[in-house]
């Protein structure tokens, strides 16, 4: 009887203790297939050493004197990675037997560089080769503009490009400095085990872990692969690859029209026919493919996930024979965070804009125009920087709405026809895609156009904002208690300016009254929260959807299947993050939990976790100490994640009592992404997060922003080209029409007389000429 009574109490504690730790979300999410508590995502990883020296060794290739170095074969050399041991604060594992292996910077593809004369070309696999290659260390980012070190905050606030690189995932100096035209690499993070007798690794063979690979883009003009860590999700049992690929006129100059590419059979020397980027991106696929088993990986079961432009290349990808539509084809899930084909610059709507954006670009150059082997020639010697300094500073000089330059461009080859024409046709791959944005996802475009105004009041307003740290960038304020109005209709009236509205004023005072809280129209911070949606709205949300209900209304008619589309919206703000007070849930917000970066800075003192991001990770942490309500949406993001990449399907298993629904022409159901503790934020007035729409936590919801959505896809492009009207139209009264009628009688007598008498003084004047003579 003591036994049994034990017994129950023992069970009775166990599914209390359970209920708590479900109750505070620190809980332990088994990702599909797995059973073991070493499956949770309560590991810390250790980021180092790169190398741990064997005592004695004088090789003359340093991995060769590693004791975790971790050769691969390949058929273009030898690849020197490293493993690192877990730490395990959690008890998981006695004897901590989990390594993280990783490679980074393997070449996929040869340089595609001035000097190798594979600029603005397709790119070129690898020279095959048994040489050693370190892939120890990053080499360079793709060349993009960056700003040159130690650059005045005035001088790069105006840019989104460089609030992005500042805010989340930040580089040292020299990294975020260190671009180059050879830069086509990709980097693999993958989890191996020691037996259980701690002796050597699990052939690699004998394991095939489904494949995670990362593309990142901002305007398809900036980012790299270099900043995403992958050492948490890997050890989720997922392969994460993240690949760099050419941006700018590098990856998207194009210089021929569509019925001229269809035409060509081959590249040519005096043109360019756009696209690299995207064909960077296919041969990555194609060498991870090829490589995958070496790697732990299998290579049918790819997921592809893109950031920003990166997923509207993604987009893109589902309508290409040469990826999506391959057979077999290059992936098998796909995952849009932040854009699509539909969104602004997601694709050249115009094939003659491109030519237009190549001249100009070779015009910043000093290049000759008139001669198309003169300026692809020229094009083709000039520096990686001078050509990436310029690509900033190209502008669109004629009405075009949601064009950008260097955006990938109807060829009649990668992409066979407008991408709306292709959806419509049901010509996508038929795949489980999600995509979804954060609330604010465009925040960093919202407060660079406030500082682009280059207004004093409006100066006056930004500059308290921020407090001032020597030789590192600025934080936001505590007390931030949002803008004037003034400043927000600048805003809007330069937006309206820049995509050439007609009538200027009257779009600013519609964008005015159409993002106004009129609850409370009064609230300074609530009008710069609604001006940053606005912006959210324009760039991501409006295209977004409509690719979403394209994959969801359309019946692919390669693949025929049912619908595999999902939404979410991410909504989370982390209360110790300082630039969640000013710019909300924004874009890049949302990668740190899906790489899980709350996890790899606990039980680490500050100046351990500087040292070690900074040799190990090249980044710096982290501004701010993450909580654990950080930790548990970071767990729940993970686990979305991994389950997802597995198995096609995010929620396996009900998370919070919610399964995640599809997308579909019937509901536009969403998963809305957020955890609270209640918590208020510090400002005495600031509204409660429950009365800005962000209380609740986990939710299905429905049609999301369709009215405001509605207004930029439908209402928005006619506006622009609507002509001023000085005057409300009315009836003309019957006095004034009489009034006119007898003005236009007169003066018809007047000029009749006037005729008259003309003529009479001419032949006066002739008479007496002739009586003279």
């Amino acid at each position: 009887m003591l036994i049994s009574t034990g017994f129950v109490r023992s069970i009775f504690h166990v599914l209390f203790y359970f209920g708590i730790v479900r109750a505070q979300y620190d809980h332990c999410l088994l990702p599909t297939g797995c059973h073991r508590d070493d499956c949770c995502f309560n590991t810390v990883a250790k980021t180092g050493p790169v190398c741990d020296p064997i005592p004695g060794c004088a090789a003359s290739f340093r991995p060769d004197c590693c004791r975790n170095a971790r050769p691969v074969y390949t058929d273009y050399g030898i690849m020197y990675g490293y493993a690192i041991l877990l730490d395990d604060p959690y008890g998981y594992h006695d004897h901590g037997s989990r390594y993280l292996e990783i490679w980074r910077s393997i070449p996929y593809a040869r340089p595609p560089t001035r000097a190798n004369s594979l600029r603005f070309r397709r790119p070129v696999p690898p020279v095959r080769s048994q040489e050693k290659y370190d892939a120890t260390y990053f080499r360079g980012s793709c060349a993009q503009p960056v700003a040159s070190p130690g650059a005045q905050f005035s001088t790069w606030a105006t840019s989104p490009h460089e609030w992005d690189k500042r805010i989340n995932f930040r580089q040292p100096e020299k990294f975020l400095t260190n671009t180059s035209e050879d830069c086509l690499y990709l980097n693999i993070y993958t989890l191996n085990e020691t037996d259980s007798t701690g002796g050597g690794l699990l052939p690699g063979q004998a394991r095939k872990l489904p494949i995670l690979v990362f593309f990142d883009g901002m305007d398809h003009l900036t980012g790299t692969a270099n900043r995403y860590p992958g050492h948490i999700l890997a050890q989720l049992g997922v392969v994460v690859i993240t690949v760099n690929y050419r941006l700018g006129p590098f990856g998207y100059l194009a210089t021929e029209s569509e019925h001229m590419k269809q035409a060509q059979a081959s590249e040519m020397d005096n043109a360019a026919f756009g696209n690299y980027g995207l064909w960077d991106q296919v041969r990555a696929l194609e060498f991870i493919k090829e490589n995958a088993r070496k790697f732990f990986g299998d290579p049918n079961q790819i997921t592809v996930v893109g950031h920003g432009s990166a997923a509207a290349d993604l987009s893109v990808h589902l309508l290409s024979r040469h990826s999506g539509l391959r057979k077999p084809p290059l992936f098998n899930r796909a995952i849009l965070l932040s854009g699509s084909d539909q969104t602004e610059g997601g694709f050249t709507r115009c094939s003659e804009e491109s030519a237009i954006y190549a001249k100009e670009l070779a015009r910043q150059v000093g290049c000759d125009l008139s001669n198309a082997d003169n300026m692809m020639a020229c094009l083709r010697s000039r520096s990686a920087v001078e050509i990436a300094s310029a690509a900033a500073e190209t502008r669109i000089h004629r009405p075009n709405w949601l064009t950008r330059p260097w955006s990938p461009t109807v060829d009649g080859d990668f992409i066979q026809n407008e991408p709306s024409a292709l959806w419509k046709l049901g010509k996508f791959a038929a795949i489980p895609v999600i995509g979804g944005l954060a609330v604010d996802d465009s925040a960093v475009h919202a407060l660079a156009s406030l500082f682009r105004l280059q207004d004093s009041k409006v100066n006056n307003e930004l500059q308290p904002i921020f407090k001032q740290r020597p030789n590192m960038i600025p934080l936001p304020s505590a007390d931030f208690a949002g803008f004037s109005e003034d400043a927000i209709s600048g805003g809007f009236n330069q937006m309206v300016r820049r995509d050439f509205a007609r009538d200027p004023i009257a779009m600013t005072k519609t964008l005015l009254f159409e993002y106004t809280d009129w609850s409370n129209s009064s609230d300074s911070y609530k009008r710069w929260s609604m001006y940053r949606q606005a912006w959210t709205d324009r760039l991501l949300g409006s295209g977004l959807i409509q690719t979403l209900r394209y994959l969801s209304n359309g019946t692919p008619s390669i693949f025929p299947g049912h619908n595999l589309t999902q939404m979410y919206v991410f909504a989370y703000r982390s209360p110790g993050d300082p630039w969640a007070r000013l710019l909300g849930a924004y874009g890049s917000s949302q990668l740190q939990y899906i790489f899980g970066i709350p996890r790899l800075t606990r039980l680490q003192r500050p100046d351990e976790l500087q040292q070690e991001w900074r040799e190990n990770l090249n980044l710096e942490p982290p501004d701010f100490q993450y909580t654990s309500l950080d930790r548990n949406m970071t767990d729940y993001m993970l686990y979305f994640i991994s389950n997802f990449v597995k198995s096609g399907n995010a929620t396996p298993i009900p998370v919070r009592n919610l399964t995640w629904d599809t997308y579909r022409p019937d509901n536009r159901t969403y998963l809305w992404l957020n955890l609270t503790s209640g918590y208020i934020q510090s400002r005495s007035h600031q509204p409660q997060l429950e009365q800005l729409g962000l209380g609740a936590g986990f939710d299905l919801r429905q049609n999301y922003k369709a009215y405001h959505y509605a207004y930029w896809k439908r209402l928005y492009p006619i506006q622009l080209t609507w002509l001023p009207r000085f005057t409300p139209p009315m009836p003309t009264p019957p006095y004034v029409v009489d009034y006119g009628t007898a003005t236009i009688s007169l003066s018809g007598i007047l000029v009749l007389l006037c005729i008259l008498t003309l003529a009479v003084l001419l032949l006066y004047c002739r008479k007496l000429r002739l009586l003279k003579k």
